[in-house]
């Protein structure tokens, strides 16, 4: 049986063809590592089908010493034992690429920042002094495709000026009968058991798990959040930020269930700061307050949140699909002022609250 990415490439052969500053294949990040200066390029892990998961740091790395687990040291009279701010001088995050195999943006901007911090320049060649500025302030990990399994699978390029069927081919696949795999049944089987799928799209690992919805709680984590949770106890990030992508435009989610109230609120702040930048440079944002994620489901922000502490954020990117079009530049610009957003609130701001309470608790009389 031919696989059905052999048949969209023949009737959409645009969907595997981008322009030199568009990388977003494996091969681009393997590329991107074997040519790092300033960068430090390492694997961090395999997938479950032994694929390699890049990471790429740059700044400063300060180590925490924590002497309690985070659990023990919250319910202490001092939680610098797990996590104490005197060691930073610098803010340390992590940004993550496509989690979901067809959601190839992210790995897209990834490439794009960690050209702009080793030349100073993104993919297109121009200068971008104010986000290498911003970037060369923060102790920072890019791991372009955390699922290079999926990734692998999708196999386009992008899926600018797709129909939403090719978007539900590449990413969830095609049932035994033929239909395509899509709406919310695709949440109601994880992980995919072999034999369930004619063809499993690049949402899922090749054990068929959906990095997303990982049993966090079970005994077997999928190997790539395995990697993912040592990188986060080596680098206690104070804030990560995931990038997805939808039919739609450019979102921003928040906030996520299961976070203490202060962190809640850091959440709505920076989706708001990042979506004002967004809207003015003419992006058609929805209301952050009608892009919550699903009320009560305990998923990877949540998960890696309480795995250090660190405040999660979640961006949708444009697919740039024909029902909502986005062209590649827009969307490359639009993941720019994303990051550039993101981490100008971190500055200001900062990502760990004060107090875990919404506000800080009033002062004694």
């Amino acid at each position: 049986m031919e696989n059905p990415t052999a048949h969209l490439r023949r009737q959409r052969p645009d969907l595997f063809e981008s322009p030199s500053w568009w990388r977003s294949g494996l091969s681009d990040i393997a590329d991107a590592a074997a040519h790092a200066s300033k960068c430090e390029a390492a694997i961090i892990g395999k997938s479950a089908g032994g694929r390699d998961i890049w990471c790429f740091t740059s700044g400063v790395f300060e180590p925490q010493r924590p002497t309690a687990t985070i659990s023990s040291a919250m319910g202490s009279d001092r939680p610098q034992a797990f996590y104490d701010p005197a060691l930073r001088t610098r803010p340390a995050v992590v940004i993550i690429g496509s989690i979901h195999g067809g959601e190839v943006e992210g790995v897209a901007v990834c490439m794009d920042l960690l050209s702009v911090i080793e030349t100073g320049r993104d993919l297109q060649g121009r200068e971008r002094p104010e986000l290498a500025g911003l970037l060369g302030r923060f102790r920072l990990a890019v791991i372009p495709c955390l699922n290079p399994d999926g990734r692998e699978r999708a196999a386009i390029r992008h899926l600018n000026n797709a129909e939403l069927e090719h978007l539900f081919l590449v990413q969830q696949g095609i049932m035994a009968d033929g239909s395509l795999f899509r709406g919310r049944r695709i949440k109601e089987v994880q992980p995919i058991p072999k034999g369930f799928l004619r063809f499993m799209g690049g949402y899922y690992n090749d054990d068929g798990v959906n990095l997303q919805h990982d049993d966090f709680f079970g005994p077997r984590l999928a190997p790539e959040n395995c990697a993912l949770r040592e990188l986060f106890l080596r680098e206690m990030p104070d804030g990560f930020l995931t990038f997805h992508a939808q039919g739609g435009p450019p979102s921003l989610t928040s906030p996520d269930p299961y976070l203490a109230p202060g962190y809640r609120r850091k959440q709505s702040e920076a989706a708001f700061y990042i979506i004002s930048r967004l809207t003015a440079a003419g992006f058609d944002c929805p209301d952050p307050e009608r892009m919550t994620g699903p009320a009560w489901s305990f998923d990877f922000q949540n998960f890696f949140h309480h795995v250090c502490g660190a405040l999660p954020m979640l961006c949708e990117l444009s697919h740039g699909l024909r029902q909502c079009p986005c062209s590649l530049a827009r969307i490359l610009e639009s993941g720019q002022i994303v990051v550039a957003a993101w981490l100008d609130y971190a500055l200001r701001f900062g990502l760990r609250p004060a107090s875990m309470e919404f506000y800080a608790p009033p002062p004694p009389a």
